[in-house]
This record gives structure tokens, C-alpha cells and sequence, in this order.
């Protein structure tokens, strides 16, 4: 079967511009031109562009996307390669987890730090955000890493 980029937008969920992207990354196929000029995709298209979209929802960078792209050219080979891919995606997100639940811990302790009633010049959230990192590491609010 034979895709327009729109049609595979489509069937992808992708947009026209993120085919063209992954095109351009030689991730998928180039598209056949026809007689009226339009580009077309195959099938393998459509199963690599559903393939990346999948991995782009479980927040994978596209240096491993490619990494796995690179595995999909060996499909006889074993799979350690791939299974190491996501071993160190999963411990990027668990350290994204644990930084998260850092900023949870501080934002909870900004939230009670305010009271509604003060004046913006009075807010403990805006001074606590406005202090050095010297005035910080003393305590008064634990690290806040806003970066």
C-alpha cells in the first residue's frame, strides 16, 4: 500500500513535518515521487514512523531512537544491543522520577511556606526563589533546583 505524507500524518498520528524530519535522519525510506509529483511512502514506512512515534511517547531521545533504528538493520542478530538501550533509558527515567519527586518535596514546601494573605512583597514562595544559592545551602528552603 501507498501513502501521501498527508495519509501517513494521518495513519501515524504524526505531523507532515516529522515524516520530512525522520526522512532527513534517513530513518525511514525516501518517499517515491509519482508522475503528479507526489511523494510516496510504503508500508515499511508506516511500520518505522509507528515504530519511532512509540518510542517517542516513552520519551526516548532520538540518539536512541537511532540506536535501535541501527539494531533494525541486523534483525538476525541478538537483541542485547536493544535490551541495553532500554536498560539505560529506564535509568534515565528513574532519575528523572527521583528528580521529580525532589521538586514535588520543595514545591509542597513553597506552597506551605505562603500565606494567601501577605502582599506579593511579603510572599515567602517569591523570596524563597529570589534567594542566593549561599542563602539556600543555609537552609532556610532546601535546594531549590529550578533548572
Amino acid at each position: 500500500m501507498k501513502f501521501t505524507i498527508g495519509e501517513l500524518a494521518k495513519k501515524t498520528k504524526l505531523s507532515a513535518d516529522a515524516i520530512r524530519f525522520y526522512e532527513k535522519r534517513k530513518l525511514i525510506a525516501p518517499a517515491k515521487r509519482a508522475e503528479n509529483n507526489y511523494r510516496y511512502y510504503d508500508e515499511d514506512s508506516f511500520t518505522r514512523l509507528t515504530f519511532i512515534r512509540h518510542c517517542r511517547e516513552l520519551g526516548m531521545s532520538l540518539k536512541e531512537i537511532e540506536a535501535l533504528h541501527l539494531q533494525l538493520q541486523h534483525p538476525l542478530n541478538n537483541c542485547a544491543e536493544v535490551k541495553q538501550v532500554i536498560t539505560d533509558h529506564l535509568q534515565h527515567v528513574e532519575e528523572k522520577i527521583a528528580q521529580l519527586e525532589v521538586f514535588k518535596t520543595q514545591l509542597a514546601q513553597l506552597k506551605n511556606s505562603c500565606h494567601s494573605d501577605e502582599t506579593i512583597q511579603a510572599c515567602q514562595i517569591i523570596q524563597a526563589l529570589q534567594r542566593s544559592d549561599e542563602e539556600q545551602a543555609f537552609g532556610q528552603v532546601t535546594t531549590i533546583d529550578l533548572h
